[in-house]
């Protein structure tokens, strides 16, 4: 695959500045188990971050797609593959939308936020979850 020059200029010019939803394909081992290599993520840039959710950050300068947690009043971008470092999250970010849905070659897409039925809220579910076909 050939290497991108300027990952963040290429996404700024395609992705940011529209507030539709947008796909992206993860490059890296840094999000498995949960999401492979070359997985494409859906990116939603009008859902409200939150602990545990998966975000595409812009942070010093880079982008960033890890899981966000907060612990003890601290802000951290979290890899889920362990052998990757967490980043606390100690100057300004942005965060350019949360992932609401992923699709792996051969397999169904995973969806990360569902309508609960009874509270008519959005929920999160960190292990995603094949959408319910029935209507």
């Amino acid at each position: 695959m050939p290497e991108i020059d300027n990952p963040k200029e290429l996404f700024e010019s395609a992705c940011s500045t529209n507030s539709e939803p947008y796909a992206l394909q993860n490059i890296g081992n840094m999000m498995e188990p949960e999401f492979s290599e070359n997985c494409i993520i859906i990116v939603d840039p009008g859902m409200p971050i939150h602990h545990q959710a998966y975000a595409i950050i812009d942070y010093k300068d880079e982008l960033y797609f890890r899981q966000y947690i907060v612990k003890n009043d601290s802000q951290f971008m979290h890899c889920l593959n362990s052998s990757h470092p967490e980043i606390e999250l100690i100057d300004d970010f942005e965060v350019r939308g949360c992932v609401v849905q992923q699709k792996q070659r051969k397999q169904r897409s995973l969806h990360y936020y569902f309508l609960d039925k009874d509270s008519k809220e959005m929920v999160f579910d960190s292990k995603g979850k094949v959408k319910d076909s029935k209507r």
